[in-house]
């Protein structure tokens, strides 16, 4: 039987104006009022409307409104992605609960604006790994903080934790019913989430390069039917790409200096026996750096972990060297280069180009440092190139469009103030 056209076209217009209450039947292998073909036609969606309104059959308001928002959105099938573990990933009910287990997926979750379905997460996106805190815990950016409303009033660190760098705590995600987990990339953990929880998991996460970064924007914009939205974030991204290397692409290669890049800093000097890095870890590939107008050192290196000897460093000569800083300006790891006496000789230190930077990691690659750090180091290496480009305004710009708050990049420089020198 077919129902009137208008009774399905009030009810539709009723459900895009309700949230569900509650979340579907974790790992639900059908989809809600569809017929004996799994698929969700027309006929079955009003023939499911009218029960529900006339209080006959089975479905509940959740059901209805699930499958209207699958009728409308997904042409009424399954929606099946493909996670960056190559996973296949089935969807049989729009997602109104999620949990993530890192930071880089709670920030691009946070930039396409689903904040409020996010009902838990991993410790650092909670204590500073999305948003800054010193070194006494406080937050840096406070109103930025305030702003990241959750689903129930509070704000981000108020959601329940999860999971650790190592430990994951499954019976308090089932607890919750996500609708799904979307699980960082240093496990392969997704089968063992979906099994011990109950909910679709997608593995996902940032890389080091740019085009890695778009291919997490994307999957996470397909996952949250928020494609628009990843569109948008991805053209932002690349026009403040195109920006710096309208530059740097019209330099001659003799004015291209060779930078040596510490991602780790220098806290404990050359090499942190229990981290295993430090001044002596590097990159092989940070494209903030040669789009910057820089010559990466150890470009031809190669693993995922590059150690090398100080004397290397020295052999390379660079003319400059970046130290990443993960906290105050009292632990600046630049003093350390400029102090020992192997480095001495390094046309870096001699001439005084050995600069702080920002910390390129946070349990993760953060697109708004990979930005920020292109930015400050093309005023580091070309003064006089970017001498009209305003950091600050930059910064401010970069964190709005991620995180949706006003001032955080200002407020982060009062608490680092090592930008200010290139201002």
């Amino acid at each position: 039987m077919k129902y009137p056209a208008l009774m399905f076209g009030i009810f539709i217009l009723f459900t895009g104006m309700v949230l569900s209450a509650t979340a579907a039947t974790a790992m639900d292998s059908s989809l809600p009022c569809a017929g004996g073909d799994g698929y969700i036609s027309e006929d079955d969606l009003s023939e499911a409307v009218c029960d529900y309104m006339l209080g006959e059959g089975e479905y509940s308001l959740d059901d209805v409104g699930d499958a209207a928002y699958i009728y409308k959105f997904w042409d009424g099938k399954p929606k099946t992605i493909t996670d960056q573990h190559d996973r296949k990933v089935t969807f049989y009910r729009p997602i109104e609960r999620i949990i993530t287990t890192n930071p880089d997926n709670s920030r691009m979750i946070i930039a396409l604006g689903d904040l409020d379905k996010m009902v838990a997460t991993d410790e650092c996106t909670r204590s500073g790994c999305v948003l800054y805190r010193d070194i006494n815990d406080e937050k840096i950016a406070v109103e930025a903080w305030e702003s990241l409303q959750i689903h129930d009033g509070g704000q981000l660190d108020d959601l329940p934790e999860t999971n650790t760098r190592k430990e994951i705590d499954y019976e308090t995600m089932a607890i919750l019913k996500p609708d799904v987990v979307i699980d960082t990339l240093w496990y392969s953990r997704g089968d063992a989430v979906e099994e011990k929880v109950g909910c679709p998991c997608v593995d996902a996460g940032a890389g080091f390069t740019f085009e890695e970064m778009f291919d997490h924007m994307q999957l996470m914009g397909e996952i949250l039917d928020k494609q628009e939205r990843a569109d948008e974030l991805e053209n932002f991204v690349q026009s403040k790409i195109d920006m710096v290397k309208s530059v740097t692409d019209q330099l001659d290669e003799s004015e291209i200096p060779t930078v040596y890049f510490a991602p780790r800093g220098a806290k404990k000097g050359f090499y942190d026996a229990v981290e295993g890095r430090d001044f002596t870890r590097t990159e092989a590939t940070y494209e903030p750096l040669t789009i910057a107008g820089g010559n990466n050192v150890a470009k031809d290196c190669t693993g995922d972990k590059i150690n090398v000897g100080p004397e290397q460093i020295v052999v390379w000569e660079p003319d400059y060297i970046f130290v990443a800083m993960s906290t105050s300006v009292e632990v600046s790891g630049v003093q350390f280069v400029m102090d020992t006496p192997e480095l001495s000789e390094i046309p870096a230190v001699k001439n005084n180009h050995v600069y702080d930077c920002f910390y390129p990691y946070c349990r993760g690659r953060p697109i708004d440092r990979s930005l920020m750090n292109m930015f400050y180091m093309a005023k580091c290496l070309h003064p006089e190139e970017f001498k009209d480009m305003d950091l600050e305004a930059e910064g401010n710009e970069i964190y709005k469009e991620i995180l949706g708050a006003d001032g955080v990049f200002t407020a982060l420089v009062e608490y680092q103030p090592f930008p200010k020198q290139v201002y």
